[in-house]
């Protein structure tokens, strides 16, 4: 049997063959006509979709896959988004983000002024931060209608099971297998990508590098709408923090973050939250009533070193994406998608090198990721100890918690890491 590839012909990339061409795979006699895609993006989340949109936006025929049966659920998310000027501080080298983080107002549910910081005794620390809170499934779901709206074809129930080595993709819908081939595959499908499995061994997250994360969204809280807590200490998340987010309207998003390599306990996570909200929060979630439980995986372990690899590429928590000090991956997402579509495009209409993609996102947030990584790193020298995490916070006050928390790192911190805590692990 033989396989023919069908390229449409330029105008067919205007979607005017969808009425002749309404199945991945036609048989002929003794032929085999595969699809033939632009690209073909893993992921429907807002890095995939974003990706699709500039991709139809500007001609190209793109598909999307997604294994979830409505975009944007589960919500495995703080729903916590930096405003526009503060994008504009935290990523001085991109001139798009504060752009691509413009949330329109109909998904703002809750509008937060003050990050405020608690340490393993409860001492608190606050600083200026503008958040928009999100309502994240119906944000997502905006974003793949843009797509959609532009031309991508978004396939839901659609588990991508395989990508060949010459860009087939092998996928399956209510439990028929169908299979396309793209001239791009983009891999927007999370910490578990099975975009990124195909390409190797080093394009995978290591496991230690991976933050188990769990939160209940929950009714009927008395905390201040203005404020969103973070929580730290052993007993709460070890070596990360605990959240709590409020989405207006008494509602919160309750959740923490945490690497079972700083753990001491083999304590389930269940009963980590459960310890956070029923004791911790005791007393302002009194009255609170949980509406749901989501769990998700957090890669903190940095940007990978390589995100493109011939002619697939990675965006989002696929490519390592995330903040690893906050564990903040959709700003990255947003532009991240941005740089992929603009980069696919250049590739394919005008030749340019597809390797631009891994330079522009460097430029614009790499240099944030990385640090955002030694941030980590130094807290991972503090974490383990209660004790020695109240005396640091102390130390550094307000005037260096707040640029860590922005994922910059002054020297200060840095040498008083290496240092400073090696002299306390002696006596404590």
């Amino acid at each position: 049997m033989v396989e023919l590839i069908v390229r449409p012909f330029s105008f067919f990339s205007r979607r005017l063959y969808t009425e002749f061409l309404p199945i991945t795979k036609v048989r002929l006699g003794c032929f085999i006509l595969t699809e033939l895609y632009d690209a073909a993006v893993v992921g429907a989340g807002p890095a995939g979709s974003t990706v699709a949109r500039v991709l139809a936006e500007n001609g190209l025929r793109a598909v999307v896959y997604d294994r979830r049966s409505t975009v944007g659920l589960p919500v495995q998310c703080g729903e916590l988004i930096p405003t526009p000027s503060e994008a504009r501080d935290l990523f001085p080298n991109s001139q798009r983000m504060p752009q691509a983080v413009q949330v329109p107002l109909k998904f703002v549910t809750n509008r937060t002024r003050v990050i405020r910081l608690i340490s393993p005794n409860g001492t608190p620390y606050e600083f200026s931060f503008h958040a928009n809170i999100v309502n994240r499934s119906k944000f997502d779901q905006y974003l793949a209608t843009l797509a959609e709206k532009a031309g991508a074809e978004i396939k839901l129930n659609s588990l991508v099971k395989k990508r060949t080595q010459n860009n087939e993709l092998i996928s399956q819908t209510n439990r028929i297998e169908s299979r396309i081939k793209a001239t791009i595959v983009v891999g927007a499908d999370g910490t578990h990508s099975v975009v990124a499995k195909s390409l190797g061994p080093h394009f995978v997250h290591s496991e230690i590098d991976l933050s188990p994360s769990l939160q209940y969204v929950m009714t009927g809280a008395d905390v201040d709408p203005s404020v969103v807590e973070m929580y730290f200490g052993g007993k709460i998340a070890p070596g990360g923090y605990a959240w709590v987010i409020p989405k207006g309207n008494g509602v919160v998003n309750v959740g923490f973050g945490m690497r079972r390599n700083i753990a001491r306990e083999d304590t389930p996570l269940r009963t980590y939250l459960k310890r956070f909200v029923f004791k911790t929060l005791a007393s302002s979630l009194m009255h609170a009533k949980i509406e749901s439980r989501v769990g998700a995986i957090i890669p903190v372990g940095g940007p990978l070193k390589r995100t493109l690899l011939g002619n697939v590429l990675l965006v989002g928590d696929a490519a390592g994406h995330v903040m690893a000090s906050n564990g903040g991956g959709i700003p990255t997402a947003l532009c991240g998608g941005e740089i992929a579509g603009d980069a696919i495009t250049n590739h394919l209409e005008n030749d340019d090198l597809l390797s631009d993609y891994e330079k522009q996102w460097k430029l614009e947030f790499g240099k944030e990721l990385d640090t955002a990584l030694r941030v980590l790193r130094v807290a991972d020298n503090v974490m383990p100890s209660d004790a020695i995490t109240d005396i640091c916070m102390k130390l550094a006050g307000v005037r260096f918690l707040e640029p860590l928390i922005r994922c910059r790192l002054p020297v200060p911190v840095d040498l008083a890491s290496k240092t400073m805590v090696k002299i306390l692990n002696q006596f404590i």
